[in-house]
């Protein structure tokens, strides 16, 4: 099968590497012709994602239509924002029963999942969209480190042709029919990456962090659930697993960005102080407000936006959290 990967960032990078490993007809576009020629001169991407490297049949193109055109399978892999853009712009290309994975994990401006935004962004052009979420950081991927990950779409037959371009010896893929489980668990993890980042800045040690975890996968099961999720998918790679990896890992943008706010810096300043896009960040603005809205309680996610709004300082967040109302563990809401 034709695969191209749109996109040449850190998980774009490594998704190539890997993918180039099981399949023979494969493209990575970068829109960045510098990128291009870096990659073909090197063999590898040392703008993203240095000391991986890109098999030699892998083909290089900034040229979207040539890269698009037949493809039957198009790996959407760039940020969360652009995710509707990139979609709309290959439309036109799109051959009707190429399979559409989105790799990205966020939401749109408006809170909806990435799947509605490139369903939309396509329109009757192809119904095989499915997207694809777990503990799976680059810099681990890339270099061929055993991990497992989960394609989801809302029909099986798509979700299991998603699964068997990414079944490879050394990433494990399982399907799920339940988009909205995985996207959202992929979304959220972020917003509590940050807070378990401002725990390891103030210096607090294991139980802090095991606790903020676990209730953290409480919020994020609790927000899902409103949403129409499954409560078990939170529990599996795309939520847990991916919870625990962004909290502890130091390739953690989110979790690295929780440790500059505990040292007072603010969201502007750690945006304006990397070139990696900290999904985190624009995911707390956009899902506390929503949450507030609809009634959810979700009270670290809370704490998180107030800290990047400036509004309060982090060693009072943990204060209030800690001071909550006496709850029953299992009973809602809780903390």
């Amino acid at each position: 099968m034709k695969i191209v990967m749109l996109g040449s960032g850190s998980w774009g990078t490594a998704m190539t590497s890997q993918l180039a490993q099981k399949h023979a007809d494969i493209t990575l576009y970068s829109r960045n012709a510098e990128v291009v020629e870096t990659i073909r001169a090197t063999g590898e991407n040392s703008a993203y994602l240095p000391g991986v490297s890109i098999p030699a049949h892998v083909k290089l193109s900034n040229d979207l239509e040539a890269a698009v055109h037949g493809a039957e399978v198009v790996v959407l892999a760039t940020p969360a924002k652009a995710i509707a853009e990139t979609a709309a712009s290959v439309r036109e290309w799109l051959a009707p029963q190429a399979l559409v994975i989105s790799t990205a994990k966020g939401l749109s401006a408006t809170g909806r999942r990435l799947s509605e935004e490139i369903r939309d962004a396509l329109g009757d052009k192809t119904e095989h969209i499915a997207v694809l979420s777990g503990p799976n950081h680059a810099e681990e991927v890339g270099r061929g480190q055993p991990a497992a990950t989960v394609v989801a779409a809302a029909s099986k037959e798509t979700a299991m042709r998603a699964q068997e371009v990414y079944m490879m010896p050394r990433l494990r893929a399982y399907y799920s029919t339940d988009l909205l489980g995985v996207e959202y668990g992929g979304a959220l993890k972020n917003i509590i990456a940050l807070a378990a980042g401002v725990v390891d800045g103030l210096a607090y040690g294991d139980n802090t962090q095991a606790a903020l975890i676990t209730r953290g996968l409480t919020e994020i099961a609790r927000y899902a659930c409103a949403c129409g999720a499954k409560r078990e998918t939170l529990f599996g790679l795309a939520g847990m697993g991916d919870l625990i990896v962004t909290c502890t890992s130091s390739h953690s943008r989110n979790h690295t960005a929780g440790l500059l706010l505990a040292q007072g810096k603010t969201a502007a300043e750690i945006v304006a102080g990397t070139r990696m896009v900290v999904e985190g960040i624009r995911t707390t603005g956009i899902v506390y407000p929503l949450a507030r809205e609809r009634g959810i309680e979700m009270p670290i996610t809370e704490q998180v936006y107030l800290l990047l709004e400036g509004k309060i300082r982090a060693t009072e967040s943990l204060r209030i959290l800690m001071e909550r109302e006496k709850k029953h563990e299992l009973q809602e809401p809780t903390w």
